[in-house]
């Protein structure tokens, strides 16, 4: 993607309309944004308009549970997605992070890409099951995938 390298991820509030309709479209939960203490991002193109958001919270020291990635139509075969995720890993693992959690219905092929593995739901440690998300009812049928150093793809 010409200009991928040059996107950057700007800081959002959990209410930014852009954001809340691009999960929507997709069904991905909202009723928890802005109580869940996330800190949500948007990526934009060359000329400033967002095509991708993405966000995470921090539960415990260490931990980070990636949620809320989505890229609207608007951004899709662009490399947005890509683009997104890697500065996001780079900006949590720059913050000292280095355990990385996330769930997904349907996208475990996308993330897998960067080296996430898939884990039992039961394994999440206390600190994710008791995140908002992980408590929804429209995510009991996600999968919970794991991000370790040692786990990124390439190493």
């Amino acid at each position: 993607m010409a200009g991928a390298d040059r996107m950057q991820l700007h800081p959002i509030s959990p209410d930014d309309a852009g954001f809340v309709a691009a999960l929507e479209k997709v069904g991905m939960p909202i009723s928890d944004l802005a109580s869940s203490g996330g800190v949500y991002f948007a990526i934009a193109d060359e000329q400033g308009e967002p095509i991708g958001y993405c966000g995470y919270e921090m539960p415990v020291e260490g931990i980070a549970f990636i949620r809320s990635c989505v890229v609207p139509e608007v951004g899709r075969g662009r490399g947005t997605g890509y683009a997104m995720m890697t500065a996001l890993m780079e900006r949590l693992s720059a913050e000292g992070l280095s355990d990385f959690y996330l769930l997904t219905m349907d996208a475990d092929p996308f993330f897998e890409r960067f080296g996430f593995k898939i884990i039992s739901r039961d394994d999440a440690p206390d600190a994710v099951r008791s995140t908002s998300q992980f408590a929804l009812e429209v995510c009991n049928g996600a999968v919970l995938m794991r991000w370790r150093p040692e786990t990124r793809a390439g190493s």
